[in-house]
Order: C-alpha cells, then structure tokens, then sequence
C-alpha cells in the first residue's frame, strides 16, 4: 500500500473506532438503565444481569459498526475537503480514486466479517439471550414486571399494574389476543401474583377479584371472577428450548426451509436468510454514499459529521424495514425486496462518487 492510502488508512482508523465506542454506548444506554433497575431495584443478581447485557451487545454492534464507518469517513473525507486537500494532490496528478480505494477496502472488509459476525457469532448470542432471560425471570419473575407501564409478557399479552407489594400486583389491566385472530380480552383485576406450576416448572400469572370483558355479536359481554389464569407465561424447560428463524446461522436455515411446506413458514425463513446476507453489506453502501455527502458538507467537524451518519443511516434502516415487510407479507419475493435498499442505495453512491471523482 502506497504512503498515500497508508496516511488516508491511518486517519480513518481512529474516528471510526471512537465512534463505533459511542454509538455502541448510546444504543446500550437504554439496557444500561433497565440492567441498574433489575439490580437495585429488583435484586437480580450483578452477574446475571451482566452476561444479559454482553448478551445483547452482538445485536446492538450489527447495527453501529457500519455507522460507525459513515461516521468516520464523513470526518476524515469532509475535513480532507475542508482543507482543500483534495485539491491539492488532483493538481499534483494525484488520480481522486485512489485516496478513495481505503475506504471502500475498509467498507468491503467490514463488509464480509460482518457477514461472519451476523451469522455465527449474533445468532448464538441472541439464543442465548432468550435462555439468560429466561432463566432470570424463572428466578426472579417480578423483574418482568415494570408498575405504571404496559409490557408484553408473550406473544398475544399485553399487561399493566399500577404497583407492586411484596411481590404482590394490585390494580391490574390486561389485553389478551393482541396480535391473534379473534377478539381482544380485557381483563381487569384487583391483584395478581407470579406462580410457578409445581407440576411442569412453569411460571404462570394468577389473578384475583376481577372482571373480563370480550366484544360478542350483541355487544360487551362482561364475566365477573376470583381467580384468572393466564397461559404459560415462561416455561420451565430452558435445556430444550427451540430456536427461533432468527437464532439460526445461514446453514441451519437451510436445513429448516427443505424440511417446511408450508409456503409461509418457508417465505419467513427466506425472509430472515436474505436479510442477514443483505444487511451484511451496509458497511460498504455507507462508503459509497458518505464519500460524495462528505464533498458535499465539506465539513470535518464531529457534531455534524455525527448528525448527519445518524440521518442516513435510519434512512437506510426504515427502507431495509419496509422491504423486509413487503417479503414478510408476500409484496415481492425476499430475493428481490431485501436487496432493493442495497442496490438503489449503491446506484445513488456510484453516480455521486463518480460526479466527485470528475469534478
């Protein structure tokens, strides 16, 4: 490598570690508080609640390694512009593609272990995530609970208690079939507990002194009770817990979509296949576009370069959102909707890099 690409090399390295150290602290920032809340607040013990956050980092760093890259390459290159150093090695004969081959071997390197990371590394740590979690709530149930605000307690189960005593709920509001077929439960109580089922291990919520309400052909029909049973809120059995489309390396899918029939079992695999594949290679779409914003801007300063990483970044995660929707759904095949964001995003970044290269 050339003096050159070793100095524009070097000045990228730095900025694009700083901010992959932020951003990942700003993305965990959220968990942080939650992990400070389950310690002190809900005596869930420090390592517990420690292996749950590593756990969680691989997600978060699928995420801000690419935007870190932007970030850096928004630094580097508008302070380049910003100085006039671009100008300065065009006159001395310098040809502008080659202070711009480092980034982009940064962004395809980043690229492909990306790749490696999504598929064996954030998979298995996402799994296990769920097995942490579970473990913790099956020794400490009342951490799932948070008084004064709804929370999700399964797939089709939203939940809200005003406070808590001794581990005991008190005015309690619940909606049950959210997201199924069939009309929504509501279901007021006085109090309600967390038990755990003697018999499967299971832990189950129990409440009391409560109404359920359900929409019926004549109107409103309301059932007056003592006691409430929920469905299975965690299961005893966390050695054979399955695994979840997204908790599959690439490999493991392909095993699963030759054994599915059913078209949308297989249309989801295919979904979350293509999608990790795709998703790998925003390090490199993001070099393609931050070098001509870069030129653009021509400004080197962090706050800006930072703010505008952040607003392309979300929009290129609301497009790679809405085309995993539209294959999830069945709008267009996960082969073509996934990697549409992609190729749109890399059309735009050529034509810009190429008006920068010859102006």
């Amino acid at each position: 490598m050339k003096i050159l690409q070793r100095y524009v090399l070097k000045e990228l390295l730095l900025p694009c570690l700083l901010c992959f150290a932020v951003l990942t602290f700003i993305f965990m920032a959220g968990y942080l508080v939650k992990a400070a809340d389950l310690i002190i607040g809900r005596g869930v013990p420090f390592t517990q609640t420690l292996y749950v956050l590593l756990l969680v980092m691989p997600s978060v760093m699928s995420y801000t390694a690419p935007m870190s890259l932007l970030t850096g390459v928004l630094i580097v290159f508008g302070s380049f512009t910003q100085h006039n150093e671009f100008r300065a090695m065009k006159a001395s004969g310098v040809h502008p593609l080659k202070f711009m081959m480092p980034p982009l071997i940064l962004g395809f390197a980043l690229s492909i272990l990306m790749f490696v990371f999504n598929d064996q590394i954030a998979p298995h740590a996402r799994f296990e995530l769920r097995r942490a979690t579970k473990k913790m709530l099956m020794a400490h149930p009342m951490a799932l609970i948070e008084p004064g605000r709804f929370v999700k307690i399964s797939s089709d189960i939203i939940f809200l208690t005003k406070r808590v005593e001794k581990n005991m709920m008190r005015d309690i509001v619940a909606h049950e079939g959210v997201d199924a077929d069939r009309p929504v439960r509501t279901i007021v109580a006085d109090r309600g507990e967390i038990l755990m089922d003697q018999a499967t291990g299971n832990l189950e919520v129990h409440l009391y002194d409560g109404s359920v309400s359900e929409s019926v052909d004549k109107g409103i029909q309301t059932v007056q009770f003592k006691t409430y049973k929920f469905p299975t809120l965690a299961e005893g059995n966390i050695q054979h817990m399955g695994k979840k489309k997204k908790d599959m390396t690439l490999a493991e899918m392909l095993v699963d979509v030759s054994e599915k029939t059913d078209r949308k079992d297989r249309r989801e695999i295919w979904t979350v296949f293509h999608q990790r594949i795709a998703f790998a290679f925003a390090s490199l779409v993001f070099v393609f576009i931050g070098i001509p914003i870069a030129s653009v801007v021509k400004r080197g300063e962090v706050v800006i370069s930072f703010g505008i990483s952040m607003a392309a970044a979300s929009i290129y995660y609301v497009f790679f959102a809405i085309a995993q929707t539209l294959a999830t759904r069945g709008g267009l095949p996960p082969y073509i909707s996934l990697w549409i964001p992609n190729v749109i995003l890399l059309g735009i970044g050529t034509y810009l890099l190429r008006k920068a290269i010859l102006s």
